[in-house]
């Protein structure tokens, strides 16, 4: 066959010379006798056959190969899928005019009760030889947050609904003040402030800033009491807990990391988080016994993110972070710095209890019935009879709210403890609306003395936090009371929007750096610095849409 297949090659053009002799080889044909010339004719003749056959059969095959191969359809070319063009949110900040005729002018409280024997004034004295009016065992400024630690939030947005279920932003909010005008300002000073990291920092947030050529002006009502001259809090010891601390206030109104306007930033946010997230499940560093401040926040903001956006990735992580807080509870009672201390205090049980409640309208399932059981033992155990109304003490019963010891003295105590304990044993469902002394306790915050009102020795931005979380679910004219007072001090002395900065023409944030922010001027702030002092009014302004009333259908 491989010779045959040479000549095939050459086929054609012997079969085209032999069809046409030249004309000089006839001649010579001529001459020759008809029995040369049969026996030339025959050769010839066998010659073109063995030429012939061959090629015509080769040629056959050839087509019948081309034939079946048109047959075969050719696949279409592979479409494309158009690229998907990514939408960066514009972090290019919003010039905000002055909003006077959105302010609403409020009448003083004239529904505030006041009544004469001032049940609060007399309160029995603190039999601890440590006293818990200020903040241990750790009162140094290398110590994490303070005794009462930083505010968070409760689990805004949508989710898994039914009574106490997150949900997204919805109707509602301030008094006649549109959300966007106030949170909405402190949510953009947060964002502009934020490290490129993803962490807030509560000392250089202002290095930090986006708002470059805007004017910095600090604490321009007050002094702030341990910090000369400035705005910023602790060192990095209690970042975990400030970074926590903003992601609530985003995720306050139904924020999420996947699909908001804001999910730049709480995704940075998200994933410093799981960077400093131990194996134990503990967020942060445990460099001293506060630490434990800075884990529950975290835990709490974590869980947030995961109820509103259903990321599957935050599960395991937010899993984790309530075994190391279940872990850390001392055995048949609450909560306090480090891990099974053997000593509890209200606020850090407090803490926890709001975090698991968030834990659970996310969808994390444990053993709450067991810890909550637990953790109202001792709101039990720290509330005594004070004057004819049951108090609520900080670590020992009927204590008074802790405080730093650089403001103590200071800032007048403030029923913080009473707050907590309303919404921990209304959340955990250990009382009801109609306990007597969830009527009692609110019935004190609502007392003239302690509505919020922006006189330095009043200012306790932890305990208006708290406040607001318990008298919305109490409702009623002890809500209306509240709300009335703590919307008023907050819209009036929010950075841009208070008439000094009216006056001074500081109304957008490319004038003012500190748009939008409050300043750190409350009993906390030389801790939080204007990080803690922007969030948690944030997240106290938040209120109206983060828990549902638990009496509501």
């Amino acid at each position: 066959m491989a010779s045959q297949e040479g000549l095939v090659e050459q086929a054609d053009a012997s079969y085209l010379d032999s069809e046409h002799p030249p004309e000089e080889n006839l001649g010579a044909a001529a001459s020759v006798p008809w029995v040369a010339v049969a026996l030339a004719v025959h050769a010839i003749l066998l010659m073109v056959a063995w030429f012939v056959m061959p090629a015509t059969a080769e040629r056959l095959k050839v087509e019948t190969l081309q034939a079946s191969s048109e047959m075969i359809p050719q696949p279409p070319e592979p479409i494309q899928p158009p690229e998907k063009q990514v939408e960066w949110e514009d972090r290019t900040p919003v010039e905000t005019q002055p909003v006077e005729d959105q302010r609403v002018q409020f009448e003083d409280d004239t529904h505030a009760e006041d009544p004469s024997d001032s049940p609060n004034k007399d309160l029995a004295e603190n039999p601890n030889d440590n006293p818990s009016d200020n903040e241990s065992p750790l009162p140094n400024k290398e110590s994490t947050t303070s005794a009462t630690g930083l505010g968070g939030g409760a689990g805004g947005g949508g989710g898994h609904g039914g009574d106490g279920g997150m949900r997204k932003l919805r109707p509602g909010g301030l008094t006649g003040q549109p959300q966007s005008v106030v949170t909405g300002n402190a949510l953009q000073w947060l964002a502009d402030h934020q490290n490129r990291e993803g962490y807030w920092s509560a000392t250089t947030f202002g290095e930090d800033s986006t708002r470059t050529g805007a004017k910095h002006t600090y604490n321009i009502d007050f002094v702030n009491v341990g910090v000369a001259g400035g705005d910023t809090g602790w060192e990095a010891t209690c970042d975990v807990g400030l970074t926590g601390l903003a992601m609530l206030a985003f995720s306050g109104p139904g924020y999420d990391h996947k699909t908001s306007k804001y999910a730049r930033t709480l995704r940075q946010a998200v994933i410093w988080m799981r960077k400093v997230q131990d194996n134990d499940g503990c967020f942060g560093a445990k460099e001293d016994d506060h630490f434990i401040y800075n884990h529950a926040i975290a835990t709490m903001a974590m869980a947030e993110l995961y109820g509103l956006s259903g990321d599957s990735v935050l599960g395991p992580i937010v899993e984790r972070a309530v075994e190391f807080i279940l872990k850390a509870q001392n055995p048949g009672l609450g909560w306090r710095y480090g891990v099974q201390p053997g000593i509890n205090d209200t606020s850090v049980t407090g803490w926890m209890v709001l975090t698991l409640h968030t834990c659970e309208l996310a969808g994390i399932h444990f053993d709450a019935s067991k810890c909550y059981s637990d953790a109202g033992e001792w709101f039990e155990m720290a509330t005594v009879d004070v004057g004819g109304y049951p108090k609520c003490g900080y670590d020992t019963p009927g204590s008074n709210c802790s405080r730093l010891r650089s403001a103590s003295g200071v800032y007048e105590n403030q029923p913080s403890m009473d707050a907590i304990y309303i919404m921990s044993m209304l959340f955990m469902g250990e009382r009801n609306l109609q306990s007597p002394d969830i009527r009692s306790m609110a019935k004190v915050c609502t007392e003239k003395g302690y509505l919020p009102e922006w006189k330095h020795e009043k200012l306790d931005y932890y305990y208006w936090y708290y406040a607001s979380l318990a008298m919305y679910q109490v409702g009623g004219s002890a809500w209306d009371q509240w709300e009335k007072a703590m919307s008023k001090t907050l819209i009036d002395n929010q950075r841009g929007f208070s008439a000094k900065d009216r006056a001074a023409g500081l109304v957008s944030p490319e004038a003012l750096d500190e748009h939008g922010s409050w300043d750190p001027v409350d009993a906390w702030g030389s801790a939080g610095g204007r990080v803690y002092s922007t969030a948690i009014n944030a997240l106290t302004l938040e209120t109206y849409y983060r828990h549902r009333r638990l009496n509501s259908k």
